[in-house]
């Protein structure tokens, strides 16, 4: 590794954005099994959407059908809401057919993003309100911004963001609260915010404030990577096969966007370069977290209980015991060994002006 001058910059470049003053023909997916999908914003989205462009599914097959259909159909945008695990759903849908060679890239239609799921960091990176409102616009003639955005990608699928370690712990918690007030008078206040506030309380910290930390080694397997500090500033470069972490660790994430949910801006040099995401080593106590919480929300740590790196290409090993692992917000299982990169090509994701 060579060190850098500090306080070194790295060239920014803004993700690319096309307008479209006339966003086309566009049709919505949604799942008609999904939370909330009922009653009010159930009647106002079928009074917003013509029924010939409303396509509703209540399962994985019937789901992956329906792309197809939509995608015979020459639509100019397919709009999908629902929270980041179900706009992703189908930008790895049309990424598989990119793949296995039944569409072109280039003629793929981009993704349109609504808001109307629990976490939203993809909607809340994108600066977008409510569904409702969004799909008023449409209906007015709005104009469509098309933002040409990377992702990660990891075993062979799409993600905006993923974590080993205690981020992943508290998903596998907060799937097991929402399981055991099921049919009970807290069911209602179990998803969301609230139910990861009381999953986190009463399963994920009591165990977490007994745990040493993991050994981690993180290699770089791209390009330059470069270690940042705070303000997205260059501390050092690595080149590729150089180690970039090698020690103990609480929790290991990584985002091609700012936003890990609910507003939280975890990840606030994601997108300083483009083709880069970043990388965040936590090694912190819970007690400090929560007595910096809204700092923590900004996504900002006291010092030294952070390393932050921005990469194209990284393996990460754990040694010992196999640790709860999450992409987009939802429970991938337990690994040891896990590589994360920043594919070449950018997904392209539509929302109104």
């Amino acid at each position: 590794m060579a060190p850098l001058a500090p306080k070194e910059r790295i060239e920014t470049d803004d993700d690319a954005v096309r307008v479209h003053e006339d966003p086309g023909r566009y049709a919505v997916l949604l799942n008609a099994l999904a939370k909330g999908w009922s009653g009010d914003l159930h009647q106002s989205i079928q009074k917003l959407v013509p029924s010939r462009d409303l396509y509703l599914t209540d399962d994985f097959r019937q789901a992956e059908r329906t792309v197809d259909l939509l995608l015979n159909r020459d639509y100019d945008v397919i709009f999908t809401g629902g929270g980041d695990g179900t706009i992703m759903f189908l930008v790895n849908a049309i990424e598989r057919r990119i793949k296995d060679g039944d569409l072109d890239r280039d003629e793929a239609p981009p993704v349109g993003v609504l808001r109307m799921g629990s976490g939203n960091a993809i909607a809340t990176y994108l600066g977008q309100p409510e569904a409702r409102e969004k799909l008023k616009e449409l209906r007015s003639g709005a104009s469509l911004a098309v933002h040409s955005l990377h992702m990660l990608r990891g075993s062979g699928a799409l993600f905006p963001f993923a974590g080993i370690g205690w981020d992943a712990e508290l998903l596998n918690d907060y799937e097991a609260f929402k399981e055991m007030v099921r049919d009970t008078a807290f069911e209602p206040y179990a998803t969301g915010l609230t139910g990861y506030i009381a999953a986190a309380v009463s399963r994920t910290l009591p165990r977490v404030l007994q745990k040493t930390p993991v050994h981690m080694t993180i290699e770089n397997r791209g390009e330059a990577a470069y270690r940042i500090d705070s303000d997205g500033e260059v501390l050092e470069t690595y080149g590729p096969g150089d180690i970039l972490y090698d020690g103990e660790i609480q929790t290991c994430a990584t985002a091609s966007i700012a936003y890990w949910g609910y507003r939280i801006r975890m990840f606030p040099h994601a997108t300083r370069r483009r083709g880069y995401a970043m990388l965040r080593c936590f090694n912190g106590s819970v007690g400090r977290i929560l007595r910096h919480l809204p700092s923590f929300w900004r996504g900002r740590f006291p010092d030294g209980d952070c390393t932050d790196f921005l990469y194209t290409d990284v393996r990460v090993r754990t040694r010992g015991e196999a640790l709860p692992y999450q992409k987009t917000g939802e429970g991938a299982g337990y690994e040891r060994e896990i590589g994360w990169e920043v594919p070449d090509h950018p997904v392209r994701l539509a929302v109104p002006l």
